[in-house]
């Protein structure tokens, strides 16, 4: 079988964290119980559509998922199947042939395996609990990165220390375990000085604008993360819940803690051993939340370090500690919309390069985007950039509603998508043989030309022993012609259309449904959910630069300009801005230093701020009725089905105008420069 793929595509798949590379699929470090991850999705999508795909070689059918629920599990593996794929394990062959066949015993055989592979993960959350609260009540690490200060160290089975460990390192000696002792003495005194501050009745807000302006780097500085989908180096500022997180740790009195948060999918750590899942762990999606839990659960033992805070002065300053009923009491009542802001990191601060990602957040009665380099920085970072969601959200839709009016209107669109549906119908349906037919072909040709050869030998040969071996050898021939044949008529025969199967008119007239609904959408506030699949859907990243002014006799942040892009590649600054990792690194002062921009397209461009241009200057500010933001469309690029994990781009739907337009901003402007 042709396939492509090496070990070095694995590992650079591991190192980039690809899903997707070649032939080769993978979720690596995903529960096999999550069966939304990409790499599936994204193999059953390529094995189904591509017709050249025969086979699928996976290991262990738990590489496939380890489900819950085992009818959906059973649904996903008989479609791939049904479209004439087989799946071949380590130690078994599923054919499309056989399953129909013998679709009973594929069925009740698989249930009795998924089920066998759904009860795998429980067990193991089962054992993992169980082994970490024992090692947590020696004081031994049970995973993760040490605090600030401390270091990962191997200790023998007497307790000796035997060597640091970097993060992530990991050796394997029976009897060795892993601490977190004290390593830099510079960290531990900046941990120590908080606590002093803590006590004398510094917030934590204050104390973490204290540090910043001391130039004392944060914990994590320097680190990369990956967050929204591209990786990013941690700016080294300090945030109020930085200080609150160290204030919080006991490791700095001595003390190992185990069991603060909970964010298993199967089992957590409950009194005495590992719990099931209830109600307030699951958010409305079904997806597992990340709680804090209650001072009953947590295990603490003496960290075999030295105690450089004192225990009694640490307890003093911890807030009143709540029983577990009522902690569970509180994470059940939590607030946990996730269409409360449709255009969750999708509005992006373009500000002299920040890039960051505005975060949705509570202001008042209303709800907002603000800059989050300017929180995650503690202050210091950009600046309070800010604007009204349910304005940005309004100004979407209406920039939307006008791109379909510029594109001809209602009917010209569909006019438009209905052509394109038809050749895509009319492409569909030219037959393409899959590689599976393809192979039997051939081999039914070359059986063929082996029984003729068998004939010819038949008819001369005298020898009575070799004419019975090849009279016997002629007969197996014909008999795997024959079956072969059955097989070629059986593939071969067009496969009916299923009942879901949607014509060209129907699935244009699905989509045109949401174009009648854009003018609604903004207007209804129980709509957030359509917003948010629409701008997931077409790929489409709100980018806004600020400026200051001054209102009255204060300066203020105001709204200058934006861009509507779909794709995130078609952002003028890319996400994270000059904190991306594959950007040179900030200067030490954490302001310096280029950053990367992309080389955008000229629809993408920033927007011209000649005299007179709709993106410049614009009126002066005594006019408060008039916008000076220029707002681009960008249509290089939609990312069909996009999600923030950064989905294929592909090319942008012809019947959208390529030109570029100014849209009237005015809701959303005077809303930023109400900002005091």
């Amino acid at each position: 079988m042709p396939f492509q793929g090496t070990y070095a595509d694995i590992e650079e798949m591991q190192r980039r964290k690809l899903h997707n590379l070649r032939d080769i699929h993978i979720d690596d470090a995903i529960s096999g119980g999550d069966l939304t991850r990409s790499g599936l999705r994204t193999f059953l999508a390529d094995a189904v559509r591509d017709k050249t795909v025969s086979h699928v070689y996976v290991f262990k059918r738990d590489r496939l998922g380890r489900p819950q629920n085992l009818l959906e599990m059973m649904h996903i593996e008989r479609e791939l199947i049904s479209h004439g794929v087989t799946l071949v394990t380590h130690d078994k062959t599923y054919t499309p042939e056989d399953v129909k066949h013998n679709e009973a015993i594929y069925l009740l055989g698989g249930i009795v395996e998924y089920q066998e592979h759904g009860r795998f993960s429980p067990r193991l959350g089962d054992r993992i609990v169980f082994v970490q609260q024992s090692m947590a009540a020696r004081g031994l690490s049970t995973g993760g990165r040490a605090p600030s200060g401390f270091g990962r160290a191997l200790v023998g089975p007497d307790d000796t220390f035997v060597q640091w460990l970097e993060d992530g390192e990991n050796i394997r000696r029976s009897g060795h375990h892993v601490r977190f002792l004290p390593r830099s003495e510079e960290k531990l005194g900046v941990w120590c000085m908080i606590l002093e501050w803590r006590a004398a009745g510094d917030s934590c807000k204050k104390i973490a604008a204290r540090l910043n302006e001391m130039g004392i780097p944060s914990p994590d500085a320097g680190r990369v993360r990956r967050d929204h989908g591209s990786t990013h180096r941690v700016p080294g500022k300090w945030h109020p819940n930085t200080v609150r997180d160290l204030c919080s740790n006991p490791i700095i009195a001595g003390i190992k803690e185990y069991g603060r948060r909970s964010e298993g999918r199967y089992r957590r750590v409950g009194v005495g051993g590992p719990r099931e899942l209830e109600e307030h762990d699951l958010r409305p999606d079904g997806q597992p939340k990340l709680l804090e839990n209650p001072e009953d659960v947590r295990v603490r033992a003496a960290s075999g370090g030295d105690a450089h805070f004192d225990p009694g002065r640490w307890w003093a300053l911890q807030p009143k500690k709540a029983s577990i009923d009522e902690v569970r009491r509180r994470n059940g009542q939590k607030a946990n919309n996730p269409d409360r802001y449709p255009l969750s990191t999708r509005v992006i601060d373009l500000t002299e390069g920040c890039g960051s990602v505005m975060h949705g957040i509570p202001s008042g009665e209303k709800l907002k985007y603000a800059c989050g380099r300017y929180y995650n920085s503690g202050y210091t970072e950009c600046n309070h950039n800010w604007v009204e969601a349910t304005a940005v959200t309004t100004m979407l839709i209406d920039a939307l509603v006008e791109i379909v009016n510029k594109a001809g209107g209602r009917e010209a669109i569909r006019d438009r998508l209905l052509t394109k549906a038809g050749a895509e119908a009319e492409r569909d349906a030219e037959p393409e043989e899959p590689a599976a037919l393809v192979h039997l072909r051939r081999r039914l040709a070359d059986l063929e030309d082996n029984i003729a050869t068998a004939e010819r030998r038949m008819a001369t040969e005298k020898n009575e022993a070799r004419y019975e071996a090849i009279a016997k050898t002629f007969d197996s021939l014909v008999a795997e012609k024959a079956a072969v044949a059955r097989e070629v008529a059986e593939l071969a025969t067009p496969r009916p259309l299923t009942k879901t199967s949607l014509s060209p008119e129907e699935q244009v007239d699905a989509l045109m449904a949401t174009l009648d609904d854009l003018a609604t959408l903004a207007k209804d506030e129980n709509a957030n959910q359509k917003v948010r699949d629409l701008v997931l859907r077409l790929g489409i990243f709100v980018g806004l630069e600020f400026e200051e002014r001054m209102w009255g006799k204060r300066p203020i942040r105001a709204l200058r300009r934006g861009v509507i892009a779909f794709g995130e590649d078609n952002l003028p600054v890319p996400i994270h801005g000059r904190n991306r990792a594959d950007c040179p690194a900030p200067d030490a002062a954490g302001n310096g230093g280029s950053h990367h921009t992309h080389s955008a397209p000229a629809c993408c461009r920033a927007p011209s701020v000649d005299p007179g241009s709709s993106a410049g200057e614009g009126a002066g500010n005594d006019r408060t009725d008039e916008s000076n933001s220029g707002l681009e469309q960008t249509h290089q690029g939609t990312k069909v089905g996009a999600t923030p994990n950064r989905p294929r781009i592909t090319e942008a739907p012809s019947i959208l105008p390529r030109s570029r337009s100014s849209l009237n901003t005015s809701n959303l402007a005077s809303s930023a420069e109400s900002v005091g």
